[in-house]
C-alpha cells in the first residue's frame, strides 16, 4: 500500500469560518481515516473541505452532529449547495459532497460508536438483534442477511421513524398498506423477496414471545413458477468473446480475469468469489475450499485454468496487502477486499467492453452455462447438484429443460395429423 506524508487539517483550510465549524477532534480522525485507506492529497483536501462545509453550515442552524441526519444532509446537498457562497473553496459536486460525508459518518460509527446517519438508534438495535438471529441462528449467507435487513429497515423506518419499535402495536392494516405501496410496478419475484423478509423478522419477533401470527396471515402470496423459464446460458463464442475483454497486461485485469475463470469454471456465487482466501487454496492437492450458503465450507477440485489465472494475478498482479482474501482492491480504500459488488462490476464492465451488457447483467449467469453445458454433455443430475453445492437435487432439475436429447427421448408424439 502507498504511503502518504501526514496532512494537517490546518494545512487544508484556513477559511475563517472553518474556526467556527464543530469538526474538533473529529479532524485529525478524519484524516488519518482516509489516509490509510489510500485516497490521494487532493481527494483528502476535497474530502475535509466538504465536511468542514457541512458542519459549519449546521452549526450555524444550532444542529450539532449527534442530531445530523440525512434529512439534514438532503437539505445542505439539495438546497445550500448549489447556491452557496460562503466556502468559495469547496467543491459543489454533489457526488464528492455526498461521498464525504458518508466516509465521515462511516468514521464516526466506527471510532465514537454513533448513531448512523438516517437510522434512528431505536432502529439500529433492532436491527443488529435481528442480523444476529439471522447469522447465528439462521446462517444465512451475507447477501441475504444484507436484502433481509434492507427490507426490515424500510418496513420499520415506514411504521415508526424515530419512536420506538413497538411489534404488538402493529396491526395487519399496516402491514397491507406498506407491501402495496413498497411493491408498486415490480416483478413478483421483488415482491415475493419483500414478503420473505418481513415474515422472517415477524418469526423472529415471535420466537421473543410477541404475537405475530396476524401480521404473518397479512404478508402476500406471490405465485412465481420455479420452473416457469429457461435458464440463460452463454455460447461458446460469446465465452471466448467475454474472455477476450479483459486486459491481463493490468493488475486489474489480471484480478477480474481469475475473477471471470473463477465464475465460469467452477460455477462460484459472486460472494464466495469475494470471500475466497489464500488459505483456501490446496495448490499441491488442487483443490478449493469454498464457503459457501448457510456457512456451509465445501472442497471442489481446482480447475487447470483457473489455478493458473489466480496464480499469475498473485505473482503479478495483486497489490501489497495484510489481507488474507485472494481478490482485494486496487482503487481507494485500498488494503481492503474486493466485496461483491466488485466482483459484479468486473464482470459488467468487461461485458460493456466487448457488447455483451444486454446478454451478461450479472455474474449468476455462468453458474447456469456451467450447469448446462453439464446437462446437455450427460452429465447425471447428482454430479451436477453436487458441483453447484445444491442442498436439494430438487433445486437441479431446471436445467433437465435444457437437455433437448434426453427431452425428445421421453416426449410424447403430438396428437393429431400434422397439416
Amino acid at each position: 500500500m502507498p504511503t502518504y506524508s501526514r496532512i494537517k487539517p490546518g494545512h487544508l483550510l484556513s477559511e475563517r469560518w472553518f474556526a467556527k465549524a464543530a469538526l474538533g477532534a473529529h479532524a485529525d480522525a478524519y484524516v488519518h481515516y482516509l489516509t490509510e485507506r489510500g485516497y490521494a492529497r487532493e481527494t483528502v483536501e476535497c474530502y475535509f473541505r466538504s465536511v468542514a462545509h457541512f458542519v459549519h453550515w449546521n452549526s450555524l442552524r444550532g444542529v450539532v452532529l449527534r442530531e445530523m441526519d440525512e434529512a439534514v444532509i438532503n437539505r445542505f446537498l439539495d438546497g445550500h449547495l448549489p447556491h452557496c457562497r460562503c466556502a468559495p473553496r469547496c467543491r459543489r459536486t454533489r457526488a464528492d459532497v455526498h461521498a464525504a460525508l458518508r466516509h465521515f459518518f462511516a468514521m464516526l460509527d466506527q471510532t465514537t460508536s454513533q448513531q448512523t446517519p438516517g437510522i434512528p438508534q431505536a432502529i439500529k438495535k433492532e436491527l443488529d438483534e435481528f442480523n444476529h438471529h439471522l447469522v447465528e441462528v439462521r446462517g444465512l449467507s451475507d447477501s441475504t442477511c444484507t436484502i433481509r435487513r434492507r427490507h426490515v429497515l424500510e418496513f420499520l423506518v415506514d411504521r415508526f421513524g424515530k419512536s420506538a419499535v413497538r411489534i404488538s402495536k402493529l396491526t395487519p392494516a399496516n402491514v397491507v398498506h406498506f407491501v402495496m405501496r413498497r411493491t408498486s410496478g415490480l416483478v413478483p419475484g421483488a415482491v415475493k423477496s419483500l414478503g420473505i423478509s418481513l415474515r422472517s423478522y415477524f418469526l423472529f419477533k415471535a420466537s421473543s414471545g410477541i404475537p405475530t401470527t396476524a401480521l404473518i396471515a397479512a404478508l402476500p402470496r406471490v405465485a412465481v413458477w420455479r420452473l416457469a423459464r429457461l435458464p440463460e446460458m452463454l455460447s461458446p463464442a460469446e465465452i471466448r468473446q467475454l474472455l477476450n475483454a479483459f486486459d491481463r497486461d493490468s493488475a486489474t485485469g489480471l484480478r477480474d480475469y481469475a475473477i471471470m475463470r473463477c465464475l465460469l469454471d467452477l460455477g462460484l456465487r459472486r460472494t464466495e468469489v469475494a470471500h475466497l482466501r489464500l488459505d483456501d487454496i490446496d495448490w499441491r492437492g488442487g483443490m478449493l475450499r469454498i464457503h459457501g450458503k448457510g456457512n456451509r465450507v465445501d472442497v471442489v477440485p481446482l480447475p487447470r485454468l483457473t489455478g493458473r489465472a489466480i496464480a499469475k494475478y498473485l505473482q503479478c498482479g495483486r497489490p501489497q496487502t495484510t489481507r488474507r482474501e485472494v481478490f482485494v482492491r486496487h482503487r481507494p480504500p485500498l488494503n481492503a477486499a474486493a466485496g461483491p459488488d466488485i466482483v459484479r462490476n468486473a464482470i459488467r464492465y468487461a461485458a460493456e467492453r466487448c457488447g455483451l451488457q444486454q446478454r451478461v447483467r450479472g455474474t449468476h449467469i455462468f453458474r447456469h452455462t456451467m450447469a448446462c453445458r453439464m446437462a446437455q454433455g450427460g452429465v447425471p443430475f447428482k454430479e451436477i447438484a453436487d458441483m453447484l453445492r445444491h442442498r436439494s437435487l430438487d433445486t437441479t432439475t431446471i436445467y433437465a429443460k435444457v437437455d433437448l436429447p434426453s427431452l425428445r427421448r421421453v416426449a410424447l408424439p403430438w396428437p393429431g395429423r400434422r397439416s
